[in-house]
């Protein structure tokens, strides 16, 4: 992996974005693509760059979402801790101890998520010592009370993410960071938008960071009912679940290439697509692995249905630990995908789009 897009993946990871709150990732992204695509915004702040090709049909949206799972304020405790509501899918017993990153009209602040000590819950019953839930957590930013926490600029409604450093962990190709879910995703199409300026590709790509995925794809929506596109591929940071003691992680392994999904319970991908996206990948070399959903969603649950419908699948970066303070993904893994999607773009052309529509 190049420095410049270890630089990228570092920025993108430490970038503050919970769901409604996207702005640093935007900017990244629009200024990495700025310089040779053309740049517009739906009105829930999903940014829309367009890269001309020597086509102006078919249009192609390559989406992936800028929000990463996080917290918000919900009221502040007369002893100067927060309580907060979730912003997107956690474990709960993954949260204590937590340190985490409050974003106040007054600049950044630190904090911690706090729960009941384990010392205090011994004696307990088993079902008590190890239940969590978020109501029974706080974020501890360091107020002694509520006029304290008034002071800091801490009141309902600021947003919260964890505080991770971005870290290579060496020897190998493995980066730790948070929010894999989805900044895999966006440096995946920055880079390969990236690549996609220096070639001919016979078509209209239209590179988006969606906002609030996490919350219901909602951005997706109105983005792709602003571009009508012809074609859509999400880009994502699925979960691996090669740590797992379990026999039926086929396609979910880190290292192995990226995902191709079959589906998954918001979305049946348009069949003939991730045919021709897996055909790509074999004529090319490119490690690819196939996975089946029993949970979870994308993008795709919102672009696949817009107008009369768009052919539409998921390319993942397989992450391991998402939805969880720290993650981890493989450089490998991420220039596959960059190289699997640029692969893509070269090729599709109308005549490969009209047989998408053929049933």
């Amino acid at each position: 992996m190049t420095d410049r897009i270890e630089e990228l993946l570092g920025r993108a990871s430490e970038a503050f974005g919970p769901p409604g709150f996207e702005s640093d990732v935007r900017q990244i992204i629009k200024s990495e693509l700025d310089p040779f695509c053309d740049v517009s915004y739906d009105k829930m702040g999903s940014v829309i760059c367009r890269k001309k090709g020597t086509s102006s049909s078919p249009k192609v949206m390559i989406a992936a979402h800028m929000d990463e799972v996080g917290f918000m304020v919900e009221a502040v405790r007369p002893d100067g801790a927060a309580s907060f509501v979730q912003l997107g899918g956690w474990s709960a017993e993954e949260l204590p101890g937590t340190a985490v990153t409050l974003r106040t009209d007054q600049g950044d602040l630190r904090g911690v998520i706090g729960s009941i000590p384990v010392h205090f819950r011994r004696g307990k019953t088993p079902d008590a010592q190890m239940k969590f839930a978020a109501d029974q957590m706080f974020v501890d930013f360091g107020a002694k009370n509520g006029e304290d926490a008034e002071r800091f600029g801490v009141r309902p409604g600021t947003p919260v993410v964890p505080f991770t450093e971005f870290s290579k962990l060496d020897p190998g190709d493995m980066y730790m960071g948070k929010a894999w879910d989805n900044r895999a995703g966006c440096v995946v199409m920055i880079e390969t938008i990236h690549r996609l300026r220096h070639e001919d590709h016979p078509n209209e790509v239209y590179a988006v960071g969606t906002v609030q995925e996490e919350v219901g794809a909602r951005g997706a929506r109105t983005s792709s009912r602003l571009i009508e596109p012809d074609l859509a591929i999400v880009l994502e940071g699925s979960p691996a679940r090669d740590t797992l003691n379990v026999s039926n992680t086929q396609g979910a392994e880190v290292g192995k290439g990226p995902q191709i999904r079959y589906y998954d319970p918001t979305m049946v991908p348009n069949r003939a697509l991730v045919d021709l996206v897996i055909e790509t990948a074999e004529r090319h070399g490119i490690q690819y692995q196939v996975v089946v959903r029993r949970d979870g969603g994308t993008d795709g649950q919102s672009i696949h249905t817009t107008g009369v419908g768009v052919p539409s699948m998921v390319i993942s970066v397989p992450c391991r630990y998402i939805h969880s303070p720290a993650s981890l993904m493989s450089g490998t893994d991420l220039e596959n995908t960059v190289q699997l999607l640029l692969s893509f773009l070269k090729e599709y052309d109308a005549a490969a789009h009209k047989k998408l529509g053929e049933f």
